[in-house]
């Protein structure tokens, strides 16, 4: 498996984000009472659209999916409106002050005296293969613990990188059957889903 560089142009013309997770719920048909049990999958997905444009551009997504061979192979994504953090007086550096372990909502870390980093911004900790995408999901100023989610997939040590502009996971398509579309005009239209490589 090898991450495959995604072209940088055009941008999207939109951009459908979620999360998918794994809860499970069993009501009693006679009480009504629920069960509720709440599992580790947490997974990102979303669903892509280029503008039209043509073959000369077309040509570097379709290089792309070809690379890609079906779900084999994977890439790096992050939401495309959201490359910088929420709020102002934004942080010049992110680091981990002490080691958080799978399953962690929450992690110790070091932005900065009055930084703010707000809930809405994406953080990325880990590189390449280990790249792995969370949502800040309350207000921080300063440094200390900052309410993450998805859960972490893996532990992050004091040494892991944290990067908070264009943030990003690792993602591979859907499906194995990538295709695109063309008009009279050579125009090509392209909308590919994804969901994180976990």
């Amino acid at each position: 498996m090898t991450i495959i560089a995604m072209p940088t142009s055009p941008a999207f013309t939109t951009s459908d984000w979620g999360i998918r997770r794994a809860v499970a719920v069993s009501e009693s048909p006679f009480t009504g009472q629920t069960q509720v049990q709440k599992y580790a999958k947490a997974q990102w997905y979303a669903t892509l659209s280029l503008p039209p444009m043509k073959r000369s551009d077309a040509a570097q997504w379709q290089s792309f999916f070809m690379q890609l061979e079906g779900r084999y192979n994977t890439f790096l994504l992050g939401d495309p409106d959201a490359k910088t953090v929420t709020g102002g007086n934004a942080p010049t550096s992110i680091s981990v002050t002490s080691s958080a372990a799978i399953g962690d909502t929450s992690i110790d870390l070091t932005i900065g005296s009055g930084k703010k980093l707000n809930k809405g911004s994406y953080l990325q900790f880990r590189t390449g293969l280990n790249s792995k995408l969370h949502m800040v999901v309350e207000d921080n100023t300063g440094n200390g613990a900052v309410a993450i989610q998805p859960p972490l997939k893996m532990s992050v040590g004091t040494s892991a990188v944290v990067t908070f502009a264009s943030a990003r996971g690792l993602f591979r398509m859907d499906t194995n059957e990538l295709t695109w579309s063309a008009n009279e005009l050579s125009n090509y239209g392209i909308t590919f889903s994804c969901s994180e490589a976990i």
